[in-house]
């Protein structure tokens, strides 16, 4: 069985903190693929506040294809062997309909490859809020979850809870898209 780690987002705008966390992942998880699923329109998130879906869609794949050759060339002078050496696109729900919700999407991955496992990976910040997420409980007991730290968040006793895998050793990137899209840094 395969294992893939999904990281959802609206990526609005993709930035280091973001890279950091699918490049930490790829080199200190058991996973095959690592994708990056991007939300036209997250249920939580003011439509107004977003940049157009298919054109993050296309800074997404830019940016993914510059970042591999970068992890590649990591990979290689670390004389690191993971599983997974990229990060690619997941544009599921792009052809689902609204509202988009991540227990929705996960089903439906599940339906169309029931040969992988997929694991969702989430900041501390988002973890904390999950089990208010549409079917948030139910995601918790039924996916497998893999939790970067995030500065002021403690969710180990959350993680121990859920059983989710908290990434303890991971450095902590303290930046957000809404930083960046406020002009704070």
């Amino acid at each position: 069985m395969k294992r893939v780690a999904l990281y959802f987002g609206s990526f609005n705008p993709l930035h280091y903190g973001h890279l950091g966390v699918a490049e930490y992942v790829i080199l200190n998880c058991d996973i095959d693929r690592f994708e990056m699923v991007l939300s036209p329109h997250n249920p939580f998130k003011d439509k107004q506040m977003l940049q157009d879906p298919q054109q993050r869609l296309i800074d997404l794949k830019k940016a993914l294809s510059k970042f591999n050759k970068a992890l590649k060339e990591k990979i290689q002078a670390l004389g690191a062997k993971p599983k997974c050496s990229k990060v690619t696109v997941n544009d599921i729900e792009f052809h689902l309909s609204e509202p988009l919700y991540t227990f929705n999407t996960m089903k439906e991955l599940q339906k169309r490859n029931p040969d992988t496992e997929y694991v969702i990976v989430v900041g501390a910040d988002s973890f904390k809020i999950m089990p208010k997420w549409y079917l948030g409980e139910d995601i918790l007991k039924e996916f497998k979850v893999i939790v970067y730290p995030r500065k002021g968040y403690r969710v180990k006793t959350m993680c121990r809870k859920y059983k989710a895998l908290y990434l303890e050793d991971a450095p902590l990137n303290d930046i957000s898209s809404t930083q960046i899209r406020n002009g704070e840094l």
